[in-house]
C-alpha cells in the first residue's frame, strides 16, 4: 500500500512538473509573439519577416495587430 501511494505521489509530481514546463513554454512563445507584434507596429520589422517567423500567413499575422 505504501509503495502504491508513493508511486501515485511521484506520478502527480511528474504531471505537475510537465504542466509547469508546458505553461512556461507557452508563456515564452506568447511573449515572443507580443514582441514581434510590437516591432511590426513600430516599423522596426516587416510584417513579412514576422509572419514567417511564426509560420503564419501575412493575413493571419495582420489579424493579430
Amino acid at each position: 500500500m505504501f509503495s502504491q501511494l508513493r508511486m501515485r505521489e511521484e506520478l502527480a509530481l511528474l504531471a505537475q512538473d510537465y504542466a509547469l514546463e508546458q505553461a512556461e513554454e507557452k508563456g515564452i512563445e506568447h511573449g515572443k509573439l507580443l514582441a514581434f507584434l510590437d516591432m511590426v507596429r513600430k516599423h522596426l520589422l516587416t510584417i513579412e519577416v514576422a509572419s514567417e517567423q511564426f509560420g503564419m500567413s501575412i493575413a493571419e499575422f495582420e489579424a493579430l495587430l
